[in-house]
């Protein structure tokens, strides 16, 4: 079969791996990947989209050569052996760099949300000088609205707390007027129905454009597959992996694209904020995982 190379446009990394997926197959060849950020004036008509180029066949693999690039199947399962080219593709087809305009963090307790919200809000808020608003839904914790608070005072940002689908969608209302939308969701035990059934019931009335799984990389692999299990088939749309400076090692974070078929979105690695937030990209996530062969064969 000699197909020709195919593009595919979305929204973001995972909606274009979908569709070529749905179009080319499970055996398709990834050839390259591009993404498209407006700039200027364009920002207000234009939003930002990624590009996969994919194939199948000869052509595919005779094209992917051409570009220097490794072809890489578009199927789960492990990764290539990490440093050469093949591995760094492997990372780029599971990198998201789209910045929605409201996004909510869901995950199990103690993985950090709401410290990684205070850190994306610095981001947006200091560094940009977007008007940003802060949710909160989670009143189970002892002092979480008040932690949630504190950070909103110290920065200036409007807050809001919702404790069901109805102050929720009010929430969202009030803060219609924000650059940026971030909403901290309470860490539950997600293995009960009632905890779950509540957490879909409050994103569906916040209807964020992004929902980022938060988990944190001390979980061991059990953990990490049984968590991802009462998520895979929920809003999830991208990985927020923390907690990178307590991991064990940095092939934690690879195990963690391995087994959680979502794209990643940032890297929290320490406590403090708002520096302690990582956005990498394939080639720096491939070498940090290099530099810690190296050194460790040292």
């Amino acid at each position: 079969m000699t197909t020709s190379v195919e593009r595919f446009r979305a929204p973001d990394m995972t909606a274009a791996l979908l569709r070529v997926r749905e179009e080319l197959g499970q055996d398709a060849q990834i050839i390259g990947t591009r993404t498209y950020e407006p700039t200027g004036i364009r920002r207000l008509w234009e939003r930002p989209y990624v590009e996969v180029f994919a194939g199948r066949g000869r052509a595919a693999e005779e094209q992917a050569a051409a570009r220097g690039a490794a072809a890489t199947a578009v199927r789960s399962g492990g990764p290539p052996t990490p440093g050469g080219s093949e591995f760094e593709a492997w990372l780029a087809g599971r990198i998201s760099r789209l910045e929605p305009r409201s996004l909510a963090l869901v995950g199990p307790t103690g993985g950090g949300k709401t410290t990684t919200i205070a850190k994306l809000a610095a981001r947006y808020a200091l560094d940009r000088g977007e008007r940003v608003g802060l949710i909160t839904t989670d009143t189970y914790r002892i002092g979480a609205v008040h932690h949630l608070q504190t950070y909103a005072e110290i920065m200036g940002l409007p807050w809001r707390v919702a404790q069901d689908p109805p102050a929720m969608r009010e929430a969202v209302a009030a803060l219609a007027y924000c650059d940026r939308l971030l909403i901290d969701t309470s860490g539950r035990n997600f293995r009960r129905d009632d905890a779950r059934r509540e957490l879909m019931a409050l994103l569906s009335a916040a209807s964020p454009e992004s929902v980022e799984f938060v988990l944190s990389l001390t979980t061991g692999r059990e953990e990490m597959e049984e968590l991802w299990s009462y998520f895979k088939n929920g809003p999830a749309t991208r990985l927020l992996l923390t907690k990178l400076d307590e991991a064990s090692s940095v092939q934690k974070l690879v195990m963690a694209l391995q087994h959680i078929d979502l794209p990643i979105f940032a890297v929290t690695n320490g406590q403090m904020v708002p520096d302690d937030i990582w956005f990498p990209t394939a080639q720096q996530l491939a070498q940090a995982v290099a530099r810690e062969a190296v050194s460790g064969n040292a």
